[in-house]
Order: structure tokens, then C-alpha cells, then sequence
């Protein structure tokens, strides 16, 4: 007898091996609610983390740029893609390099000053990080987009750019680098050799337009800094404060 009743014990647990249908459909359904528990927490936190990392590429390339017009002598320009993740930095023409260089209106033809400085602000340095820095494309992080800009009148850019009022100058643009690659791009932010550049705020955006940081430059000083990311509420209040101040 006893052996018989091994044998029905044996066929019992061999019975409860493995799941049942039932079983395996409620762990299905536990994983799904949990993954939709979990995934927008996991999406908000890399948004977040594209965003800090955009603007903190973006602040840095802002004070090499300050630095390396500094040092050149050569006024340079940032321009972003509208809606888009590209920017480029660029020498930038404003008249002040042909009042430098003792051009007058008679003898402006000799000084080839766009394709003479877009060559020698790139070429004159043996820095590797300008080489890194000027003429080509940079890119934001992944599903990160420049979103818009607040720029400040730049009454010294006005003046010299304007051939009404510089003689010596020709209509800054002309010659951009972003006349060949396809996009809407932006006025430029100009670093000029003083140390001084335009008073802007560059706005970052994610994709889905959950969050937004912004990049902010001060004139005088040329110093850059990342705020905190905003949601789009903050952003429309910080449009309407500034409307209301002006």
C-alpha cells in the first residue's frame, strides 16, 4: 500500500508544475500597469536630463566663443536652427573690423575682410578647441530643439552694420556659412573682441514640450548661466511679466 501512495503523490506535484493561463495573463497584466506607472517617470526624468545637458553644451560653447573672439580679435556670431537642434558659430562681419584695420571708403576694396577673416578666424589659431568650435554644425542632445530667443536692441550692431551709417561696412550675413545648409536660422548672437556680447536668452525645448530651459547671456560681461527647467506655464508668465514691464 505504501508504495501506491507515493506514486499518487508524485502525480499530484507533477500536476502543479508550471502556470496556468489564468496565471500567466494576471502577471501580464501587472507588468503593463506597472510599466505605465513607471515609463512617464522614467521619460520626465531623461527629458530632464537632455535638457540640463543641452544647455550646459550650449553655456559652454557661449563663453568659448566670448573667449576665442577675445583672442582673435574677430567678431563672431552663434546662430540656431528655428525648431530645430543645429547651431553654428561663425566669424561674423559688423564694419568695426574694416574702422580696425584703417579701411577708409576709398581704399575698402583691398580689404577682402569677409572671406579674409572667416579664413584667418578659423586657420590663425593652433588650438585644437577652435578647430572643435567654428564652421561646422554643433547639435543639441537628443529630442532637445531650440524653441525661440529674447534678444536685446544691439544699438552697437545696429550702427555699424548699417551702411547708411558705417561707411565701411557691408550688410553683416552675407556671406554666412548658414546660406548653404537648409533650415530657418536665426538672427546671430555676436561675440565681440571687447568681451561684450548681445544681451540674449536662448531657449531649449524638449520634444514633447514638457519642459524648457533657458541659456542666458548678459552684454556687458559676456557671462553665461542655465536656469532651472520651466514648464510652459512658467514661460508664458515670464513673457507676460516682461510685456508688462516694457
Amino acid at each position: 500500500m505504501k508504495p501506491e501512495k507515493c506514486k499518487t503523490r508524485r502525480a499530484h506535484s507533477d500536476q502543479r508544475d508550471g502556470f496556468t493561463l489564468f496565471e500567466i495573463l494576471v502577471v501580464l497584466v501587472v507588468v503593463v500597469i506597472l510599466s505605465a506607472i513607471v515609463y512617464p517617470a522614467i521619460s520626465a526624468m531623461t527629458g530632464t536630463e537632455n535638457l540640463l545637458r543641452g544647455g550646459d553644451q550650449v553655456r559652454i560653447h557661449l563663453a568659448r566663443s566670448r573667449n576665442q573672439a577675445m583672442r582673435s580679435g574677430q567678431t563672431l556670431a552663434l546662430r540656431y536652427e528655428l525648431t530645430g537642434n543645429r547651431y553654428i558659430i561663425e566669424p561674423w562681419t559688423t564694419g568695426e573690423e574694416f574702422l580696425e584695420a584703417g579701411a577708409t571708403p576709398e581704399n575698402q576694396q583691398l580689404f577682402n575682410v569677409m572671406g579674409t577673416a572667416n579664413a584667418q578666424a578659423i586657420n590663425e589659431s593652433k588650438y585644437h578647441t577652435v578647430n572643435k568650435l567654428l564652421g561646422y554644425p554643433h547639435k543639441l542632445p537628443e529630442d532637445i530643439q531650440f524653441v525661440g530667443s529674447v534678444t536685446e536692441f544691439d544699438a552697437r550692431s545696429a550702427i555699424l552694420g548699417n551702411a547708411q551709417l558705417n561707411q565701411l561696412t557691408t550688410q553683416a550675413g552675407q556671406t554666412s556659412m548658414t546660406d548653404t545648409i537648409q533650415g530657418v536660422w536665426s538672427e546671430p548672437v555676436l561675440f565681440y573682441p571687447d568681451g561684450s556680447t548681445s544681451q540674449t536668452e536662448l531657449r531649449l525645448g524638449s520634444s514633447d514640450g514638457r519642459g524648457f530651459i533657458m541659456v542666458r547671456l548678459r552684454g556687458l560681461t559676456g557671462v553665461a548661466y542655465v536656469t532651472k527647467v520651466a514648464s510652459a506655464d512658467d514661460i508664458r508668465q515670464l513673457d507676460m511679466q516682461r510685456q508688462a514691464s516694457q
